[in-house]
């Protein structure tokens, strides 16, 4: 696995243990915890670790490197601007995040397809689990917010796989 791509492996993981914090901390105390500090804390660490997981993955070659790039880009876009919005105190930023994070699984596809050569079961488990986390953010607007913390667990279970065995990957 080449060093970038390992790099963005990690910086995922340790994105996706925050996030997990986040998911079980609104969980806990209902979505409009969104809005305490602590909650915009987690958010704003997400944020910044978006920017060097894009950029890192984005010089890891790839495969349809373009579904990393463009969409990626968007979802940190619309990330920022969501944010902005829920350090305001603005209801409507959550709704952006959440079209922000929809884009996820599609910027994902790139890092599947590179993986998937790898290591079919822990790629898997990080793609599947992404998409798992991505559908179930919404969910969380009807008190279902389990599955995606569910999902990230799982995608949390497959970096790790990835991660740890990275040395015995070889990438085509």
């Amino acid at each position: 696995m080449n060093s970038n791509l390992f790099k963005g492996n990690v910086i995922s993981l340790v994105a996706s243990v925050f996030i997990l914090a986040e998911l079980i901390v609104l969980l806990d105390y209902g979505l409009n915890y969104i809005f305490s500090l602590t909650s915009k804390v987690l958010l704003w660490i997400i944020f910044i670790m978006a920017i060097p997981y894009l950029l890192t993955y984005s010089r890891s070659k790839l495969r349809k490197d373009y579904l990393m790039r463009y969409p990626g880009s968007i979802a940190v876009i619309l990330g920022f601007i969501g944010l902005i919005l829920v350090t305001i105190n603005l209801f409507q930023g959550i709704y952006i995040l959440l079209i922000g994070y929809a884009f996820e699984p599609i910027a994902g596809i790139s890092i599947f397809l590179t993986l998937n050569a790898a290591n079919k079961l822990y790629s898997a488990l990080f793609f599947y689990g992404a998409v798992i986390f991505a559908l179930g953010l919404p969910l969380y607007l009807y008190d279902l917010g389990i599955i995606a913390i569910i999902g990230d667990i799982v995608k949390i279970i497959g970096l790790s796989l990835l991660v740890s065995f990275h040395n015995k990957l070889k990438i085509n």
